[in-house]
């Protein structure tokens, strides 16, 4: 990625219980991005962990942002944590007939408090449900939100997003989650995410931690 290297990490216990998971990067991965097009990374877990329900990682590097305009549309990375598999998560279009199941409302039980749905779903992504409470829809600049993404009214993602900006900044950042009461793929779920630049192995850290298991 750029001009570096990105990888998945997961801290695990000695009794074998998952702690957090999260993808770290080198310093020279937020250089030479493309500046015009989207850029896409997947990444997994190492073969010898199982933790579900993760299956795979996409770091999605967006250069000029996306919509809404005027929120969302600074240089950022989606840090996506998906559910489902890499054959599944393509064959969502979120148009046409798909579209109707892209969009299909959750049961409330499946949802966190205070989020509320996008206007339409994203192609091999699903549709994104953002925090209102958080700064950017209260006058604030964007720099780092968490997003629920669903489809077929399953929770199959979970994503930090964070501008470059803040990110190079190298500034420690720990927020507290809104978790749903029901989860359709059980596992283990962050109750905490952060944002960290280790100097002394010169990489950042995304983390989702304090997994608590949801059955």
């Amino acid at each position: 990625m750029g001009e570096g290297t990105a990888k998945a990490f997961a801290d695990i216990g000695e009794d074998g219980t998952p702690y957090s998971v999260g993808l770290a990067f080198t310093e020279g991965a937020l250089n030479a991005l493309p500046q015009h097009e989207p850029g896409e990374y997947t990444l997994k877990l190492p073969s010898i962990l199982n933790i579900p329900p993760y299956n795979h990682m996409v770091i999605n590097w967006m250069p000029h942002g996306h919509e809404p305009d005027g929120i969302y549309n600074r240089p950022h990375f989606d840090f996506h944590f998906y559910f489902i598999n890499e054959t599944t998560r393509k064959a969502i279009t979120c148009m046409g007939a798909d579209r109707e199941i892209c969009l299909k409302q959750p049961d409330p039980d499946k949802l966190p408090p205070f989020y509320v749905g996008g206007p339409e779903g994203v192609p091999q992504m699903g549709w994104h449900w953002v925090d209102m409470r958080s700064p950017e829809y209260n006058g604030k600049p964007f720099t780092t939100t968490y997003i629920y993404g669903y489809y077929d009214a399953n929770l199959i993602f979970i994503e930090p997003m964070i501008t470059r900006e803040f990110l190079l900044k190298k500034k420690k950042f720990e927020q507290e989650l809104m978790l749903p009461k029901t989860f359709t793929h059980l596992g283990y779920y962050p109750q905490k995410y952060s944002i960290h630049f280790d100097k002394t192995r010169a990489m950042h850290f995304i983390t989702l931690k304090y997994l608590k298991e949801m059955q």
